[in-house]
């Protein structure tokens, strides 16, 4: 099949680049995203090329550059920040533990964070040996959602950290509200965000980007690398003077060539999209007589639960052809994407239907 330019994709078309779309409703790349053949072809390409010509000539360290750097500057274009703030990473997990072990957190500080954290996040804050404060938000409806992080601001809280999107249920924090009303350096975890709604990294410190395509992917935005005082370093370190000096570890030809084809995929009108379905989903699920606790216009998840065991549940569809996941405390979530029709969601909600 011939590749499709992005610019140019109906959903229709958009749909076809991912064969898995062909027999599955997949609802879960808030986990992963579902594999385009542009991203396969592209990662392919880089094996093959390794393969047949080896890996280590000079010709091949110049493209693995160049394509780096093209990485980069479709990132800083998709989260609206200069490319030489942002660093490629492996995970949200290693952008957060960068930050985190960079700014030298102590006993004496505190870090105000909420009770819906995704462990990438709240592990390495735990670890640091600062006082984490939860703000309450999972029991509170959005609006009230800034007062609550706010409560728990100290003239001792040295950092707030929290996430763009939710990964519970969904919502959307304010992230200018926060950062104006606080003034502290704010740390944002954008693993449900950057690619699922629009984003604008700027406002904050420090943002993480999890790449959804190919895994072991992802990225961070530093404002001023100047801030951190790294405690693990690397080869970049010694050849950058930028916030690329930051980067770990070196990731693979393959999977840089193969989130900057995933990222090529999306099109002009993926947020539109996406919001339409989460729209139309949330709207069937509460017809199909499903508990959703994701308020409307939010992002693209959406938590909700129906009687029964939620692992089973989820195995269950899986055999149906049917991809969601359930949640630590007891929910159930769909991930809607760019990708999504009315088809996956009507699947979804047949199903639940039946089991109840």
């Amino acid at each position: 099949m011939p590749l499709l330019h992005a610019a140019f994709m109906n959903p229709a078309e958009a749909r076809s680049l991912s064969p898995v779309l062909e027999s599955c409703a997949y609802l879960n790349a808030g986990s992963v995203g579902p594999l385009s053949r542009h991203t396969f072809q592209a990662m392919e390409d880089c094996e093959r090329m390794a393969l047949e010509q080896g890996r280590g000539g000079p010709a091949v360290w110049e493209r693995a550059f160049a394509t780096e750097s093209a990485l980069r500057q479709r990132i800083a274009a998709l989260i609206n920040v200069p490319e030489d703030k942002v660093v490629l990473t492996t995970s949200t997990t290693e952008g957060c533990n960068i930050v985190v072990t960079g700014l030298r957190l102590g006993p004496d500080d505190e870090v105000v964070t909420t009770n819906a954290e995704h462990p990438g996040l709240l592990m390495p804050l735990l670890a640091s040996g600062a006082k984490v404060k939860q703000a309450d938000v999972m029991s509170r409806p959005v609006p009230e959602s800034l007062h609550a992080i706010l409560a728990e601001v100290t003239p001792q809280t040295r950092l707030v950290a929290l996430s763009h999107v939710l990964w519970l249920n969904g919502h959307v924090l304010p992230l200018a509200e926060i950062k104006r009303e606080t003034g502290l350096p704010l740390l944002v975890d954008g693993a449900q965000s950057v690619g699922a709604i629009p984003v604008d990294a700027s406002v904050a410190d420090w943002y993480t980007v999890s790449g959804r395509g190919p895994e072991t992917t992802g990225a961070l935005f530093v404002a001023e690398h100047e801030r951190l005082r790294p405690q693990v370093q690397s080869f970049a370190a010694s050849m950058r003077t930028d916030a690329g000096r930051l980067a770990l570890v070196h990731l693979g030809t393959p999977m840089i060539a193969g989130l900057l084809a995933a990222l090529e995929d999306m099109p002009e009108w993926a947020f539109e999209h996406a919001a339409a379905m989460v729209a139309y989903g949330r709207k069937a699920l509460l017809g199909g007589g499903a508990e959703v606790r994701t308020e409307a216009g939010q992002g693209t998840l959406v938590s909700f639960r129906i009687s029964g065991e939620p692992g089973e549940l989820v195995k269950a569809a899986e055999a149906r052809g049917i991809v969601i996941r359930n949640l630590p405390d007891g929910w159930l979530r769909a991930s809607i994407g760019w990708w999504t029709d009315e088809r996956d969601i009507d699947r979804l909600v047949e199903f639940l239907v039946e089991q109840r």
